[in-house]
């Protein structure tokens, strides 16, 4: 069941999601900007980077253990 690309594509989904919405409270939190848009547009940049930051090592280590 998890090794469905649609099941496997909602989890990306929900994760790139939480990611998003959890680096936008935490910049809101500690930096002081006015500006909405460019407060979700990092965001979402940096939850981008994390996630396909953590796919990729993720990959690197599953596949040194083979």
């Amino acid at each position: 069941m998890l090794e469905s690309p649609k099941v496997m594509s909602l989890v990306d989904s929900l994760v790139r999601i939480v990611l998003t919405i959890a680096f936008f409270y935490l910049f809101k939190h500690f930096f002081v900007i006015e500006n909405d848009l460019l407060l979700a547009f990092v965001s979402v940049l940096c939850a981008f980077v994390t996630f396909k930051g953590s796919i990729f090592l993720f990959h690197k280590f599953t596949a040194n253990k083979q």
